[in-house]
Order: C-alpha cells, then structure tokens, then sequence
C-alpha cells in the first residue's frame, strides 16, 4: 500500500483503515498528490474480513466507481443498510460522510474513489449562479458514462504520473464537479451567452504564467486567480479568447517550441522534448503527430531535404 503522508486530507486514512486496508499484503492504495489527494486508486485481490468501520467526523462526499464488477456488495449508512447486491463496472457510488457511511465486500475490489469537498460543490454554484448543492444523489452502484470515460484519464495519470499535467486534470476535475453539481445534485447549469473573453491584461498574465510552466504543473486555480476570475470563469473565458481550454493551449504551445529547437539538427528529440515540457520523447512524438500529421523525426528529415534541395 502506498505510504500516505500527514498532510494528506484524513478521510483517505480513515477510508485505507475501516477497511482493513492498511498494512494489508493484498491490497494497494494509490493516491495523486499533483491534484491535492481529490482521487485515488482502491483494490484488494482478497473481500474484506468483515463489515468495515464506519466512517466518522468527516464532511464532504466521496464518489466511488467501480474497475471490476463486484458480484455482492451492502452499503450502510450508520446502522442502516441501503444497498445490497451487485455493482457492475462503471457502477458509482455517491456517499455523503456525514452519514457515516460502512460497507461489506467480501470479493476482491477495484475502485476510483473521487473526493468532493463542499467548497467543490460551492464553487460551482458560485461561479455559474445557481443554488448551492449539499448533498449529491445518485442510485447507488448505477452507471454513469461521464465518471466512467472521465475517470480513465485519472487511472491513465495513476499509472503514468510524470505524463499527466496538473492543469489538465484540474480541468478534468472541474468538469466532474459541474457533473455532480447537475446530475447529482439536480441543479442545472447553463452558460450565460453574454460572458467575454480575457481582458488584454488577463491574456498576457495567462500566458506569461502558463509559459512559464510549460509542463503543466501548475493549478488552473493559481492561473484563474493572477487573472482575479474564478476558475469556472477563467476557463470559459480562455476557450472564449483562444478557441481551445488551457491545456490544449499548453500542449500546442510546447510543439511549437519543439519545431522551434528542432530547426538545430544537433540537439537530440529526447533532448528537446525535456526542453519543452513533455515527459519523454514519446509523449512529444503523439503531441506533434496529432497537430502536424506527421513524427517530430519525419518533420526534421523532410526539413533537412527541402534545404539541400535549395
């Protein structure tokens, strides 16, 4: 199991240790630090001894889906049992903590368990002007497709931290907050049509900030703040502005710079993909694939011909 730090919000451990996962030799927990411990990864290769603990002195909600389907599983609320049977994969869970929430699976498990503050929900009502949501309902182990598909992006980072930037999966996260405020807390949310782009002094701020970190490792929080928005706003905002979110921005701005040092035929691609903030040449190799057509080292070759050709 993963050694979770102090500084980790205490609902994980309490989560690792009611269900008897800590220490354990069967189970694995994997956390993502780069967004603030919001997800993590749960599975065991053996069912749980016993009914777990309870869950207790912690707020906020935790949506579980399910990796692998889960042949019986019961979910308590207190002392109250409000689900028994079978999740499906996909299946999610929507567990409001103040409930004291416990559960029984006696088969082995695998989950992605999200973290949804209230100052999550909050924000999102803030930001789009709607009411504030305090309690998020969804039919316990019901699929949902935009969890499923936007969860594998973070399994993707769990398995592959160094490949996934902050900003992206803070976008990512922030459209599965959006999600949870709609679908799960019954609140819709539309985009005012009347909302403009960045101001000519928050586009040089953006810029000058995400130039600044090319690899993405930086909160799309921090970004909307220099630009004194919300991050709902900021993000609107940027794709009013750019025509592309923040991310996609970033990831066209670092091929740029590579087709820039790709000019020098002395400097290696693995080199160069360093220099412009992707994790390894391979990951540099898909970005400037899909923007140009072609591989960074087919791109560098056809240069070079068309200059000796002159």
């Amino acid at each position: 199991m993963m050694n979770m730090a102090t500084e980790v919000p205490t609902v994980w451990n309490q989560l690792a240790e009611t269900m008897y996962l800590k220490d354990s030799p069967t189970a694995e927990v994997w956390m993502f630090e780069r967004t603030s411990f919001r997800f993590g990864r749960f599975q065991s290769s053996e069912g749980l001894p016993e009914i777990a603990n309870r869950i207790v002195g912690e707020r906020g909600h935790i949506v579980a889906m399910q990796l692998k389907a889960i042949p019986f599983i019961e979910q308590f609320l207190g002392s109250k049992r409000v689900s028994s049977g079978s999740y499906p994969i996909g299946g999610v869970s929507a567990i409001d903590l103040q409930e004291e929430p416990a559960c029984f699976l006696p088969h082995p498990f695998d989950a992605l368990v999200l973290y949804v503050t209230q100052a999550d929900l909050d924000e999102v009502a803030c930001a789009y002007r709607v009411p504030q949501v305090e309690r998020l309902v969804w039919p316990l182990g019901a699929f949902d497709a935009v969890v499923y598909h936007l969860g594998k992006t973070f399994l993707a980072s769990l398995e592959l931290p160094h490949h996934a930037s902050k900003i992206f999966l803070d976008h990512v996260l922030h459209a599965l907050k959006c999600h949870f405020v709609c679908s799960y807390g019954g609140v819709p949310i539309s985009v005012p049509r009347f909302l403009g782009g960045l101001s000519p002094w928050q586009v040089r701020r953006a810029t000058e900030l995400l130039e600044a970190h090319l690899d993405g490792n930086i909160p799309l929080q921090k970004v909307a703040e220099a630009c004194e928005l919300s991050v709902s706003h900021f993000a609107r905002a940027f794709k009013r502005t750019f025509h592309k979110p923040p991310y996609r921005w970033l990831i066209e701005r670092r091929v740029d710079m590579a087709r820039d040092l790709m000019k020098n035929p002395r400097l290696p691609l693995a080199e160069i993909a360093i220099k412009c903030g992707f994790a390894d040449q391979s990951a540099l190799n898909r970005s400037f694939k899909r923007i140009h057509g072609v591989t960074p080292g087919i791109w560098r070759r056809g240069r070079t011909h068309s200059q000796a050709a002159n």
